[in-house]
């Protein structure tokens, strides 16, 4: 990758994130709405011992939240104490937590080298499904990697990480959306390049003189010279 295809590709890469990040921003209430109807089923499906009671987005100082309230149906047995049924958790997170998946994500595809130009709206379009999952994923799991924090902490203060939910969450927090933002872009990018053969850019080759293959003096012509 020569110094041009370096530039442009951090220019649409900077131009899709910021484009995407507008977008999201004016039009976050309606996509939560829409959203959180999933969000719901996802986290029944996570914490089936749990009722979900409310599950709303809110603004909190100044930020957009999804707030969940849920109670327990039936006791939940946690480092060996019972926990009784009844036992209602409160938890919130972040809403920004689900749009760096997708912001991340298409713009790395829309930005990715060697892939022409003319082909990158396709590449884009694949990629879409995989950006609704992580729109899916991110809320759901910090949610109840919440609630799975508040019950171990009533039993043990000390041993809170010891929790799938909290270690997922902790995973999440540290760097591991991004990280999954940027293994999901590479597997669109594996797929496009399999689907669409034709879709890879030739490589440049590099200016000067450099570029032409030089004739192999004979034996005879170096001991002339």
């Amino acid at each position: 990758m020569n110094r041009r295809d370096l530039l442009s590709s951090g220019l649409i890469f900077t131009a899709t994130a910021v484009g995407l990040t507008v977008a999201i921003y004016h039009n976050a209430r309606p996509l939560l709405d829409v959203l959180l109807p999933l969000y719901r089923a996802e986290l029944q499906l996570l914490m089936p011992a749990f009722h979900i009671d409310k599950l709303d987005w809110r603004i909190d100082r100044g930020e957009t939240v999804v707030a969940l309230t849920a109670t327990l149906t039936k006791y939940r047995i946690v480092l060996d104490r019972v926990i009784p049924a009844g036992v209602s958790i409160s938890a919130s997170t972040l809403a920004a937590h689900a749009w760096v998946h997708p912001v991340l994500m298409l713009a790395l595809v829309a930005s990715w080298p060697g892939i022409r130009l003319m082909h990158r709206p396709w590449a884009i379009l694949l990629a879409l499904p995989f950006a609704l999952l992580g729109m899916l994923l991110n809320v759901p799991l910090m949610l109840w990697g919440a609630v799975e924090d508040v019950l171990y902490w009533q039993v043990d203060h000390a041993r809170v990480a010891e929790s799938l939910g909290s270690r997922v969450q902790h995973f999440l927090d540290a760097g591991g959306r991004y990280a999954l933002a940027f293994v999901f872009a590479l597997l669109v990018i594996a797929l496009f390049r399999v689907i669409v053969p034709g879709s890879t850019a030739p490589a440049a080759l590099p200016s000067g003189d450099d570029s032409k293959k030089r004739p192999r003096r004979s034996l005879r012509d170096r001991v002339h010279e």
